[in-house]
């Protein structure tokens, strides 16, 4: 099951990945653009984009598998003075349950794709369900080429051409390239 596994992955790693991904410049700027105050972190982990996007003024809320992943990403927002839900569920469900056009903008970040592929199209449809009109969503999913150092953890390997066909129905993509992981790094807006 991947979810004790994530467990285990966050009790012996503690705070992985410390800084954010090189692409998150780009989209603060974006949700800036759109006004956007409210961003969602699925499969925030120990917090690094949660910090970094309270940091330049978003309200974040995350979502993780592991409760200590939730624990380590708390504390740490505890610790830099903010004060923000971070809450452990099945992150593919938990999204089934929040209020429609409530966020400017979805991080799913190496996260959506452990799971089915029906998994990952429903997910897309709930976020797009989540996001305002025009919001931003941040997507990262690996490809064959991609550097995965959880190879013991279940995962969806994408094509280029499969990922877009994959947004297509539900969201405009504002910009895709390989990340320097090899995994695939896409900006996209909710498409109404």
């Amino acid at each position: 099951m991947p979810h004790k596994k994530w467990e285990q992955f966050y009790q012996d790693n503690q705070r992985f990945h410390l800084e954010p991904h090189e692409m998150l410049s780009k989209v603060i700027t974006h949700l800036r653009e759109i006004e956007a105050h409210k961003v969602l972190d699925l499969g925030c982990g120990s917090g690094r984009h949660l910090i970094a996007l309270a940091e330049e003024g978003f309200a974040v809320e995350g979502i993780d598998f592991s409760p200590s992943a939730v624990d380590l990403a708390q504390n740490w927002l505890q610790e830099k003075g903010f004060d923000y839900r971070v809450s452990i569920a099945d992150l593919h469900e938990e999204i089934k349950s929040l209020e429609k056009d409530s966020f400017g903008g979805i991080l799913a970040i190496d996260s959506i794709h452990y799971g089915s592929l029906e998994e990952f199209k429903s997910s897309l449809r709930e976020i797009n369900r989540l996001l305002i009109t025009g919001g931003l969503l941040f997507l990262v999913v690996p490809t064959e080429n991609s550097i995965i150092d959880r190879q013991n953890i279940e995962q969806i390997i994408f094509t280029e051409g499969q990922i877009r066909d994959l947004l297509a129905d539900h969201f405009d993509i504002l910009e895709l390239r390989v990340d320097s992981n090899n995994d695939i790094a896409i900006l996209a807006t909710e498409k109404s």
